[in-house]
């Protein structure tokens, strides 16, 4: 993974988690979210609660640790912490179509400056450091209708896996799209995953989501090892879409800088 990755002036990404699964946390409870909130609180103010994603196999939840999420939030509420007693995430989200994506190279110094106070909070509190057994990344992008594609079929400009020239006979004329598409990434760094699904905003404007996750497990389960591993992720996705996306919606539409 050594091949320069291109640069969007205009990228269509509304969303980035870089997140680390682990083993669940043994001492942890649900007081510990509001202790820990306090080391957060100076940067993310706003605080939400949330439940768990489907339950982990294998996990033991109880009433001393229920199945649920933590956000701490900013002000503007762009960018999270999500903690879970076997999750780590840290998110930014666009809130507005005139959002200003940050760039991995000021996401990565947050999670990185995140975590840190995470892991020096379990261990204030004598709780095991975390067992890494799964890093993603995941970037979130919308194609919007009437910026980025008219009808279904214009979604070919965008995603050429779409166009008709792949298909033939009663396949040629498409309706609509949804797909689930997964790949293996060389040298046994994990694997990648694109999501497309048929979106609405609170405007009521029909968007094509396209979701590319980065997922694999880390060497270890120091930061600098989780780190390593989101740095292939980030470079994965966003190696996955420049080869997914067409280079003629790159340059029209996002404003690529070849390299």
């Amino acid at each position: 993974m050594s091949e320069p990755l291109p640069v969007y002036e205009n990228p269509p990404v509304v969303e980035t988690a870089l997140a680390v699964e682990f083993a669940q946390l043994q001492g942890w409870n649900v007081i510990h979210y509001g202790i820990l909130w306090e080391r957060y609180r100076s940067r993310y103010p706003n605080f939400e609660v949330h439940p768990h994603f489907l339950p982990v196999a294998g996990a033991e939840y109880t009433l001393q640790d229920p199945p649920l999420r933590c956000f701490f939030l900013d002000t503007e509420g762009t960018q999270l912490v999500q903690v879970r007693s076997d999750a780590f995430v840290r998110n930014w989200r666009a809130r507005s179509l005139n959002h200003l994506y940050p760039r991995y190279a000021t996401i990565r110094p947050s999670f990185e400056r995140d975590f840190e106070i995470f892991d020096q909070f379990l261990h204030e509190f004598k709780i095991p450091s975390v067992e890494a057994w799964k890093c993603e990344v995941t970037y979130i992008n919308h194609f919007i209708q009437g910026r980025d594609w008219s009808d279904p079929l214009s979604l070919c400009k965008i995603l050429p896996i779409l166009s008709p020239e792949n298909v033939s006979g009663l396949l040629r004329d498409l309706a609509h799209a949804r797909f689930v598409f997964g790949y293996q990434l060389p040298e046994d760094v994990g694997a990648l995953q694109f999501e497309l699904v048929p979106v609405i905003s609170p405007e009521g404007r029909q968007i094509m989501q396209l979701g590319i996750t980065a997922v694999g497990r880390p060497n270890g389960n120091d930061l600098s090892s989780i780190l390593e591993w989101l740095d292939k992720g980030h470079y994965a996705v966003v190696k996955g879409f420049s080869d997914f996306t067409s280079k003629q919606a790159q340059s029209e539409y996002w404003g690529r800088k070849w390299l």
